[in-house]
């Protein structure tokens, strides 16, 4: 009987084989277990090689899929990025803020984003990435639409949206209370296209 055991284990892959090949359809992590399965499935003669190396294959394969496709199109839909809008309207209500402190310190509003953030103290933060659009893995964040209108009197300061077009219907802006804030220099875009 001990000797029947023993002949097996030259012939085939033991339990342990297959479990570290289940180890493979755990996303990410799964990748190197399912990797060396495949190899010792390739270097090995064993009857259940083929079996094992393919266990391990789908599992490395199932970490492709997700990562490659599945995460990037649910990153980029629209219910997500929709979720985001909060953010970047709360983002570019204190970007108003620093705006104004800009004309004050200044006497005329930025000419741009880039020249408001290289007026930043050191240390100071001011977020200007515009998280209303669709996010796309890969490419680089965009900025808040920003431009000095009105000969320089007022600017227009907002997020482009789902659609990834600015002066469109679903452009975002910021908190701004016309009573309160009636000497901010931030005026509303006409959207009529």
């Amino acid at each position: 009987m001990e000797k029947q055991v023993e002949d097996r284990s030259k012939t085939h892959h033991g339990s342990g084989a297959f479990i570290l090949s289940g180890v493979s359809f755990i996303p990410l992590i799964g990748v190197i277990p399912g990797i060396i399965c495949i190899i010792n499935a390739l270097v090995s003669r064993k009857e259940n090689s083929k079996k094992l190396g393919l266990i391990g294959f789908s599992g490395v394969m199932l970490t492709v899929v997700l990562y490659g496709i599945v995460l990037p199109a649910v990153f980029n839909s629209k219910s997500i990025g929709k979720s985001f809008e909060p953010h970047a309207i709360s983002a570019m209500t204190s970007l108003v803020r620093h705006i104004e402190y800009f004309k004050l310190q200044n006497d005329a509003y930025p000419k741009s984003i880039a020249e408001l953030r290289s007026n930043l103290k050191q240390g100071e933060l001011v977020f200007t990435h515009d998280v209303s659009g669709p996010l796309v893995l890969g490419e680089q964040h965009r900025e808040f639409y920003y431009e000095v209108v009105n000969d320089g009197n007022n600017y227009l300061l907002f997020g482009i949206g789902q659609d990834a077009v600015a002066f469109t219907a679903d452009d975002i802006y910021p908190l701004i209370d016309e009573e309160k804030d009636k000497n901010v220099g931030w005026v509303k875009p006409n959207n009529d296209g």
